[in-house]
């Protein structure tokens, strides 16, 4: 009977390791490949409902229907990556500029600050302080030439891959969102019923999960949004509602985030002297962070189907292995794992078949000897 558990318990250790190696074999290498393929999937499934409401409703051509939305889809894609991609090629364009013409004074300013206080404990301290101003100043000008020039190189570098990739997944979208019946017949009839049966799960397990999972980023989007509306209101900021609009979209991309932005505008105003919009950016900053950190997992896990600490694991061990993709990919993965376990296609972990019985009553572990009373 020991013997019986143990081999069972190999048997499970080895199950779970293998779909663990299949898991990052796929994100590792399979997903960097057929990129353009599952956005096609990604924009096919969020868009399919709408094809067949209105197909039910007003009966439109699902053909008709498909072609339209797949269009509008790709084209706020599109404007979002335009008005994000416009932002960031400015900011880091601009970047020796600002550095020159603001950073440069503003050490300076202080360092004559500093230097006079200095003079006054000993005259010594001031040649040491400049020397240490200048390197400063060209160690940091050195870092972020060469950063933005690295950055702009790959960028250029980049280029063409990204557009023939974004070129493979529209004409494949259109492909997938024009002929989803004839795909899905053409599947069904090479497979048998266990495997149609297993492959319709992980197809609605996963259709699921993402639109719970767009659903979960939508409300931290919002969320955001609130909460930068209202300090950049408080900091008195210009356009404080596109602004906010434009730094929650940057917040929630998994590479970037707010920080990129709210702390080094938090430092900039610091440096020119502007404390009270620093100290309230700061806070900005640091409310964004910890929000985002808390709710999260809990919006993420209650919408996914995940507990909280297991979404925030696989949030954590993701980013950590695959980067952004990992970050939002790993808890779907998980996601659908779960609900492939639940329906009895997967058997991860063992589940427990019998009802649990509750003890009546509490284990006693410190019982006293009752010693009998001898008359």
């Amino acid at each position: 009977m020991e013997m019986n558990r143990k081999e069972q318990f190999i048997k499970n250790v080895l199950y779970a390791a293998c779909i663990g190696a299949i898991v990052f074999l796929v994100f590792k290498y399979c997903i960097p490949l057929l990129a353009p393929f599952l956005v096609a999937f990604l924009v096919t499934a969020l868009i399919t409902p709408l094809v067949n409401l209105l197909y039910r409703r007003l009966h439109i051509s699902k053909k008709i229907s498909a072609v339209i939305f797949v269009t509008l889809a790709y084209l706020i894609l599109a404007g979002l990556l335009m008005l994000g991609g416009n932002g960031i090629y400015h900011w880091i364009s601009n970047a020796n500029g600002w550095f020159q013409t603001t950073f440069v004074p503003d050490v300076f300013h202080i360092t004559s600050q500093l230097g006079e206080w200095l003079s006054e404990i000993d005259e010594e301290l001031v040649p040491f302080l400049a020397t240490l101003r200048d390197s400063l100043i060209s160690t940091i000008g050195s870092k972020v030439s060469s950063i933005s020039a690295d950055i702009l190189s790959r960028a250029a570098t980049g280029l063409p891959g990204f557009v023939i990739k974004v070129i493979f997944a529209i004409v494949s979208s259109y492909f997938m969102a024009t002929d989803a019946d004839r795909l899905k017949r053409y599947i069904a009839t090479r497979q048998t019923d266990e495997q149609y049966a297993a492959t319709t799960a992980a197809y609605l397990g996963l259709k699921n999960t993402l639109m719970k999972y767009v659903r979960a980023y939508s409300l931290i989007f919002l969320i955001t949004f609130a909460e930068l509306t209202v300090g950049f209101l408080c900091a008195g900021v210009n356009n404080f509602v596109l602004i906010a609009l434009l730094v929650a979209i940057f917040d929630i991309l998994p590479v970037f985030g707010s920080s990129m932005v709210l702390l080094p505008w938090s430092i900039i105003l610091f440096l020119t002297g502007d404390y009270t919009r620093g100290a309230i950016m700061f806070a900005v900053y640091a409310v964004v962070v910890v929000v985002r950190q808390f709710i999260e997992p809990k919006i993420v896990g209650e919408n996914v189907g995940l507990h909280p600490l297991i979404t925030l694991v696989a949030m954590y061990v993701g980013s950590k292995l695959f980067g952004g993709a990992g970050l939002f990919g790993f808890p779907i993965t998980c996601a659908v794992l779960v609900q492939l376990q639940n329906a009895g296609f997967l058997r991860i972990l063992p589940q427990r078949r019998e009802p649990v019985v509750e003890p009546t009553e509490k284990r006693k572990f410190f019982r006293k000897k009752q010693k009998s009373a001898k008359k």
